[in-house]
């Protein structure tokens, strides 16, 4: 065997070596955010009451139906939301309350009066929705256009954007038993998290 060819075969030996190296520590690594208790993954009927163990929730009993992907400008159920998530999406969350008299019947904490239509789900390009944007604040607006961005480059695909009038953080990342929270916009962080659980639920579905 020649002197070049056992160069060869040692640049190989090496190169395998090292990549080897860089799979298992890569591997070993804890997935982004922090990782919450499986509440399991039941259907319940219209109206049930579920009790969950993060806000916002990330597993658990849930509706039938699901929240597809959007941008959206009004709070859907927790318990459509879940079921989203089963399938390996990607919500995320961002501070917002309505300046209106009546934001108290939007809220998501699993209150009965809660629909999951999906309506106001807007394109990117159309984000007016079904509520005036008189009735919420600039800071709330900015948010949204931030996560707008993420929403865009990512492809839109199993990505919901929507509004959270009790988050204790201005944004919040939820994916199937996993969330991360966050006071600052942080586009590579949330970019990170989209990356590491898109897709990535126990139920894999088309939508």
């Amino acid at each position: 065997m020649s002197r070049n060819t056992l160069i060869v075969i040692g640049v190989v030996v090496v190169a395998l070596a090292a990549f080897l190296i860089w799979l298992f520590v890569a591997s070993s690594q804890p997935l982004p955010g922090q990782k919450i208790a499986d509440l399991g993954r039941k259907h319940v009927p219209i109206g049930q009451k579920v009790e969950y163990n993060s806000n916002p929730p990330t597993s658990g009993d849930h509706y039938a139906d699901w929240i597809r992907s959007g941008v959206y400008d009004s709070p859907r159920d927790d318990r459509n939301l879940v079921h989203s998530l089963e399938h390996g999406y990607v919500i995320m969350h961002y501070k917002c309350s309505e300046n209106s008299e009546n934001s108290e019947n939007r809220n998501v904490s699993g209150s009965d009066n809660q629909t999951s239509d999906t309506s106001d789900a807007t394109d990117s390009s159309d984000l007016s929705g079904t509520l005036s944007t008189s009735e919420f604040s600039e800071e709330c607006k900015t948010r949204k256009e931030q996560l707008v961005q993420v929403y865009e480059k990512k492809g839109k695909r199993k990505l919901i954007v929507i509004p959270r009038s009790d988050l204790d953080s201005n944004f919040a990342l939820t994916a199937w038993n996993y969330i991360d929270k966050l006071n600052d916009f942080d586009q590579a962080r949330i970019e990170k998290f989209i990356d590491a659980h898109l897709n990535q639920g126990p139920e894999k579905t088309m939508e």
